[in-house]
């Protein structure tokens, strides 16, 4: 019996301090004091009442999304809205989030994190109808100096996988007299949400677990919008060498009177945009 209790103290020991040291190192690491430091931020911020409201807008997750990806979603779409200077931007990444079709959340929480650079690059982001399950898909364009409108297609698929070394594999689809570029991407993997090693470096049962939950988004979030914005300036570089091929897509036609109204707004909303980054600079 003694040799059990020194064995069960021994043991527990052991165990606070594996704790104690991992806590330490987590400590000296820069990221820890970004995420808390973010969180800080988050907690105080005038504006997270009103960004709380448009996340209980966000839709349920499908039944087969994984149980920490609701928290991640949250975290992100939170930090995207605290770059958004307008509380119009933020309804319209809400809404565009709510396109997805039985989302998993992976293909949200990529849309989610780019979204904030397209309104500074002045872009403008119109969700397209599709039909394929946990995927997310968006006509992407800006104005050119004659105001011609340029855009292309970003596919984003919750089911395929997408790294920082993916290659592009984009198409070129041509409707009238017009060419543009789709890009199919995936968005499993792009940040490798391991938390159960997570957990099981902090010695967290499962209960305790989901309480953390909040917590370790808020630190995954942060490597994911880095990773979506570094994968994000991969995509324009190739657009740019394309030299930006003028998009549209094959739709319907009812959809696509739809979409032509969608843009007459979004290009009102660029010109009023650039017009007021005009006064700015002068």
């Amino acid at each position: 019996m003694n040799r059990q209790r020194n064995r069960a103290s021994d043991n527990l020991f052991e165990r606070i301090f594996i704790a104690t040291r991992a806590f330490f190192g987590q400590l000296l690491q820069k990221e820890t004091w970004q995420a808390l430091w973010h969180w800080m931020l988050w907690r105080v911020s005038p504006k997270r009442r009103r960004i709380h409201k448009l996340m209980r807008q966000l839709q349920p997750l499908d039944a087969n999304a994984p149980t920490e990806m609701r928290a991640l979603r949250d975290e992100v779409f939170a930090k995207s809205c605290l770059e958004l200077q307008q509380l119009e931007e933020q309804q319209i990444l809400l809404d565009i989030l709510n396109k997805a079709h039985r989302p998993l959340g992976f293909e949200q929480v990529f849309l989610a994190a780019i979204y904030p650079i397209l309104v500074k690059r002045d872009m403008e982001v119109i969700p397209l109808a599709t039909e394929a399950e946990h995927r997310l898909d968006v006509e992407i364009g800006y104005l050119g100096h004659n105001e011609d409108y340029f855009f292309w297609v970003f596919e984003i698929d919750s089911t395929k996988r997408l790294t920082l070394e993916t290659p592009l594999a984009p198409r070129q689809e041509v409707r009238d007299d017009k060419r543009y570029v789709v890009y199919p991407l995936g968005s499993v993997g792009l940040v490798e949400t391991d938390y159960a090693a997570y957990a099981e470096q902090w010695l967290l049962e499962a209960p305790r677990l989901a309480t953390a939950l909040p917590i370790l988004a808020a630190a995954y979030a942060e490597q994911w919008l880095l990773n979506a914005r570094i994968y994000l300036a991969h995509l324009l570089t190739d657009l740019k060498k394309r030299n930006y091929e003028i998009t549209a897509t094959a739709i319907p036609d009812f959809e696509r009177e739809r979409l032509s109204l969608l843009r007459r707004l979004s290009l009102d909303r660029l010109r009023k945009r650039q017009s007021l980054s005009a006064r700015r600079t002068r």
